[in-house]
């Protein structure tokens, strides 16, 4: 179940960014998302810390 979950939180941050770049840099601005999600689980997170990395600059 919590993978369906992360999956989905993966999905609603790739479309909300799938447009922006990185300021000053042409990488895609999902990977900073994608990296506060993979700290969360680094440092002891669990699934919703994760999904909260995700969508932390999603909110609309």
């Amino acid at each position: 179940m919590r993978q369906n979950r992360l999956a989905k939180a993966l999905e609603i941050a790739h479309e909300a960014h799938r447009a922006q770049k990185r300021k000053g840099k042409e990488i895609s601005y999902i990977s900073r998302p994608m990296a506060v999600a993979s700290l969360a689980l680094d440092y002891g997170g669990g699934g919703d810390q994760a999904i909260a990395g995700l969508l932390h600059d999603s909110a609309a």
